[in-house]
């Protein structure tokens, strides 16, 4: 009897050594703009031709047990301060950002430099509008990326370069594919390019909610993802239509719900700050 009570222990006290890895805690899913759009057909080639439409705009906190994540940056803060918000030239959209992220931040209980993990899904402005706030972190750019944004030719790529200015010096780890952000599976970035040559989405396992797959741009709606949509003005069409195959089949294979990030219609169901989702 003794014996077998020393496995038992022992048998026990494996397990205990062999448990999960801390993991997802909870998301904050925050609103970091909109997008007024006046054709949305741009986005929709062939259907929706004069239909005006509005983008939400995110940006999502992940708090894991070894520290917290930032995913995009949404539309500058500047522009809270402009109620009519700020018309691109080409007149197509104006954006909005109706309050600071740096406030919403500070409503969660969180200070940019208390950030050690920082991503983007992409580098067009209204993903990286307050992408200099977060020098502090660590920064993970997939290396096709990176190399458009600090190369000599942002503005080929329509990146702003002044969003990137103090990042020039951050701690950055150049990405060549997955990466898996805290080791445990929980947050794992994938390669998604097509949009931008290094365009990237967030793959985050919450303790509840389950996997969930955060689109950045790789679609800008549900109709995009369920017809293979390509707008015209993406860096690589082929290679869009084909991002949108090869997640499709990771979507199905994982279960993963995806979340797309200007899809005004999915965003209503969604908690925002600083409510989170578990």
């Amino acid at each position: 009897m003794k014996k077998l009570a020393l496995v038992a222990f022992l048998f026990i006290s494996a397990c205990a050594t062999t448990s999960p890895a801390p993991s997802v805690e909870r998301m904050y899913v925050i609103n970091c703009g909109e997008n007024h759009v006046k054709d949305l057909s741009r986005w929709t080639p062939g259907a929706h031709v004069g239909e005006p439409a509005v983008f939400s705009n995110h940006c999502y906190l992940i708090r894991h047990a070894r520290g917290l994540m930032l995913w995009d940056t949404g539309n500058p803060d500047r522009l809270a301060a402009l109620p009519n918000g700020l018309t691109a030239p080409n007149g197509i959209i104006t954006a909005f950002m109706r309050k600071p992220l740096a406030e919403s931040l500070r409503e969660i209980g969180v200070a940019p430099g208390e950030i050690q993990h920082f991503a983007m899904s992409h580098s067009h402005g209204d993903h990286s509008g307050n992408a200099n706030l977060f020098a502090a972190s660590t920064l993970y750019m997939q290396g096709a990326e990176y190399d458009a944004v600090f190369g000599p030719e942002p503005q080929k790529y329509n990146f702003i370069a002044a969003n990137f200015e103090k990042l020039r010096g951050a701690k950055t780890v150049k990405l060549d594919g997955d990466y898996d952000v805290f080791g445990d599976g929980s947050v794992v970035i994938k390669p998604t390019p097509g949009h931008t040559p290094g365009h990237q989405s967030l793959l985050v396992r919450l303790p509840k909610t389950g996997p969930v797959l955060l689109s950045g741009d790789m679609v800008h709606l549900r109709y995009s993802w369920n017809n293979r949509v390509v707008p015209s003005f993406n860096f690589d069409v082929a290679q869009s239509g084909r991002t949108i195959d090869e997640m499709k089949a990771y979507v199905e294979k994982t279960g993963a719900k995806l979340w797309i990030n200007h899809d005004r219609e999915q965003s209503a169901s969604i908690p925002k700050a600083p409510a989170y989702v578990e």
